[in-house]
């Protein structure tokens, strides 16, 4: 038994060592990362709900960092001319870390501050997924894709599981039921204090030399191309939804289980196991032709939690929900990442210009999914209580966002035909 575990090992070893060695690095970079994204996402909303007790709030914050994102993406374009890709991916997630410590020192949260400090992480978020996203186009290719991504979603959810756990326990523990505003705060103070030193150890990873380089451009040359159309439709669909992500489990579980961080950590990590084993063994044996197939499971599964969690909105429907969300996600994200990149890839070398052009206008369009997936919030939050349209507007969302699994589709169909992409 255990010489074929170590046989399996050292193939599963094998394996990641084939992939190229700026790949490896940014791997390196994105694991760090990966355990202390759960401080600076869900962690982070928990504070605003935990501070101010309103679901509003809550959104204004998310929609201020939203906002702050496709800025991000368009300062670097000027950035990139002083700084490496790499230098700037590093300065986004220690930046990420700094505003989550700046916002627990602040005094209360008003409208003004929670925005500010939204901004303010939409840019160290925008920072961080541009040039995560330009390095990781120009440092794979189509066929290491899936394997690329799963590693990546992998230690994604191993650190849904350990983080959450370790950071409730902490908070509980260290700022109990009753516990004064001062003490609550300063434990959050510890988490962004640990959240630091991670970032600051994947940012190490990114000061290596040898990282490609490109003359950046914001306009992209093929937006007309009917596949980059098809793209922006499906990155729009795929941000209606996502301004929720992060959202959902923070406010669900803080109101169902009475706002004990202990408990989010414990629901956080339920499902976050069970999606790291799927999301590498998909990334492992899966090739690109089964990239469809998996946007569609993995939308029906989110779908059926969303829409059981809107028609009961009972304590084990929200459970129920965040675990569907917490397994559907990364396995989404990670067939959603190649396809991407595949059409960034088709269309700059069929119509030219720089690629990052390309991750700019990409991030444009899942922006404006973002503004419609706000808009329909407040909408719904105007005609009935905040919690009322949070319980609706998931499941509509989510059942809009099924359109994602045609659109993937056709896009398949599509980049199958030689020189679609340059028509």
């Amino acid at each position: 038994m255990l010489a074929l575990t170590g046989s399996w090992l050292w193939g599963e070893w094998s394996h990641f060592l084939a992939l190229p060695r700026q790949a490896r690095y940014l791997l390196g970079a994105s694991t760090l990362a990966a355990f202390a994204m759960p401080a600076m996402g869900v962690f982070a909303f928990a504070f605003v709900m935990r501070d101010t007790q309103d679901v509003n709030r809550v959104m204004a914050y998310q929609f201020a960092l939203y906002t702050g994102i496709p800025v991000a993406f368009v300062l670097n374009r000027y950035l990139v001319a002083l700084f490496s890709y790499a230098r700037l991916y590093a300065f986004g997630i220690v930046l990420s870390a700094l505003v989550l410590g700046g916002m627990t020192c602040l005094g209360e949260l008003t409208v003004g501050r929670i925005v500010g400090v939204g901004l303010a992480m939409g840019l160290a978020v925008g920072f961080h997924w541009a040039n995560r996203n330009y390095l990781s186009l120009v440092c794979t290719v189509d066929d290491n894709r899936n394997y690329f991504y799963g590693i990546e979603s992998f230690f994604a959810c191993v650190s849904a599981v350990v983080v959450p756990l370790l950071i409730g326990f902490f908070i509980d523990a260290r700022a109990g039921a009753g516990a004064p505003p001062a003490e609550i705060r300063a434990a959050y103070r510890w988490v962004s204090a640990v959240a630091l030193a991670l970032v600051a150890g994947g940012g190490a990873f990114l000061l290596r030399p040898g990282f490609p380089c490109e003359p950046p451009e914001l306009v992209a040359p093929g937006r007309r191309a009917p596949v980059w159309r098809l793209l922006l439709a499906l990155a729009a669909l795929r941000g209606t939804v996502q301004i929720f992500l992060t959202t959902a489990p923070a406010v669900l579980v803080m109101r169902v289980l009475g706002g004990r961080e202990s408990a989010l950590g414990q629901v956080q990590a339920c499902g976050a196991l069970l999606a790291a084993v799927i999301v590498y063994l998909v990334g492992r044996r899966s090739r690109p032709e089964h990239r469809v197939a998996v946007v569609g499971g993995a939308l029906l599964l989110y779908a059926a939690g969303a829409a059981a969690n809107g028609l009961l909105f009972t304590a084990e429907t929200a459970l129920v929900f965040i675990a569907c969300q917490l397994v559907a996600q990364p396995t989404m994200e990670l067939a959603f990442g190649a396809i991407m990149l595949r059409v960034m890839d088709a269309v700059a070398d069929g119509h030219g210009g720089g690629r990052y052009a390309y991750v700019v206008s990409h991030e444009l369009g899942i922006f404006a999914g973002r503004c419609v997936g706000a808009a329909a919030f407040i909408a719904l939050s105007c005609q009935s209580t905040g919690e009322t349209a949070f319980r609706y507007i998931l499941a509509l969302l989510a059942l809009l966002h099924l359109l994602c699994w045609p659109v993937a589709a056709r896009i398949d169909r599509l980049l199958a035909r030689p020189g679609a992409a340059g028509g």
